[in-house]
């Protein structure tokens, strides 16, 4: 029987491959919708299909229930599919109901220094507010009711976990802006001539409920509310970079926060 640190460590070994497959069809669609190379495309699809396979085999040997082992089988049909769009129908251009990759919201750079540094700034004080709720919220104080990933890393930080982190965080971050931002928002005002900053506050809100699956605490929806709105700021006045690079930082210090927040509770 596995212990609860176990199952957060196979969790987070999942999230890693899942994150890497979702990166990988983003090279993929890059790749098809910028140039014109068959040999990366088949490269990126038998990556996929290698991540699967192994996340397959992995979690079979551990035990896997139905549902997990339908949800990997079904995985398998995307580059499969990929595969088949490339040797039976590729051509050298982009399909009518496909968004170029190039027209993404926030794919083009700007480099404003004092934008980033008021950006940044922006951040800092949330975080602030962030360690203020830690220090008065009883929920994380007394119940342990945070983040179960958060506080995996925060029990104590060994070489494992420092690795696995330095995995998850960034690739992690990177996929969430990627997905949450970049291709949420484009699609919205793009495809369904949504307004931009009605599409940022709903998909904000997605953002936050997202969230709340993870930890149940309102608290952290606020949090990710607010900090999407800056990301959101970030990705359209200076691209995707930013705040991919807000979001990392930001998971950094609330991971330092909760070990601060454990220190307290095994010394009371």
């Amino acid at each position: 029987m596995l212990n609860s640190n176990s199952k957060i460590e196979i969790k987070i070994a999942n999230n890693i491959i899942y994150y890497l497959i979702i990166f990988f069809i983003f090279l993929f669609w890059f790749s098809y919708s910028t140039y014109d190379n068959i040999s990366i495309l088949i490269l990126i699809c038998f990556s996929i299909l290698s991540l699967i396979i192994y996340s397959l085999i992995k979690n079979l040997r551990k035990g896997m229930e139905l549902g997990t082992k339908i949800f990997h089988i079904l995985l398998i049909f995307i580059p499969i599919t990929f595969l088949l769009d490339i040797i039976y129908f590729y051509e050298p251009f982009t399909p009518p109901f496909f968004i170029p990759f190039y027209d993404l919201v926030g794919i083009k750079h700007q480099h404003n220094i004092i934008l980033i540094l008021l950006l940044f700034s922006l951040i800092f004080v949330k975080l602030i507010g962030v360690k203020i709720y830690f220090s008065i919220s009883m929920k994380i104080n007394t119940d342990w009711k945070g983040d179960e990933i958060f506080e995996f890393f925060a029990q104590d930080i060994i070489n494992k976990k420092i690795i696995l982190l330095i995995i998850l965080f960034p690739l992690g971050a990177l996929v969430e802006e990627f997905i949450y931002r970049c291709l949420f928002l484009s699609v919205l005002i793009y495809f369904l001539n949504w307004d931009l900053v009605f599409s940022i506050f709903f998909i904000s809100g997605l953002f936050g409920i997202a969230h709340y699956s993870a930890s149940k605490n309102l608290g952290h929806v606020l949090s990710t509310l607010i900090s999407s709105i800056i990301y959101f700021y970030a990705l359209i006045n200076l691209g995707l970079l930013y705040p991919w690079i807000f979001h990392f930082l930001t998971n950094i210090f609330v991971v330092l926060f909760y070990v601060q927040n454990r220190k307290k509770k095994l010394t009371k």
